[in-house]
């Protein structure tokens, strides 16, 4: 098991853009996690990515009392438009926002039944496939 994450990390143009719907006390808004802790062959597998960049579509918000994210529609290599999936498993998703003591993880906490749900025109956000370790 690797420690860290391989993830979709947002130019500053569309951290921007993606920071502007937050309501609540912890900002996010800085990356699409593809794969969380993966394993020796999926790591291998992603390594190829990093540095690639992504378009990544959106036009939902989900949200709760407690965090709100942009649910990814879609997400596709820039120079091959081939798509791209989240491998871990759960919705690709970015956190916008999240009340103190939350994590941006607790968003998975909405994929099934959101209590809030909120469709909007598609918007991208482009950004480079990085490994972001905890070591």
């Amino acid at each position: 098991m690797n420690n860290g994450y391989y993830a979709v990390v947002l130019d500053k143009k569309s951290r921007k853009d993606v920071r502007k719907k937050a309501t609540m006390d912890v900002v996010n808004g800085d990356h699409i996690t593809l794969a969380y802790k993966p394993d020796d062959r999926m790591f291998k597998k992603l390594k190829c990515l990093v540095g690639k960049k992504v378009d990544a579509y959106y036009n939902q918000i989900r949200a709760n009392k407690n965090i709100e994210a942009y649910f990814i529609r879609d997400m596709y290599l820039t120079e091959s438009y081939k798509k791209l999936k989240k491998i871990t498993p759960g919705q690709a998703h970015i956190t916008i926002s999240h009340k103190k003591g939350y994590k941006p993880g607790d968003a998975k906490s909405m994929f099934d039944k959101p209590p809030m749900k909120f469709y909007f025109p598609t918007e991208m956000a482009t950004g480079k496939v990085k490994w972001i370790s905890y070591e």
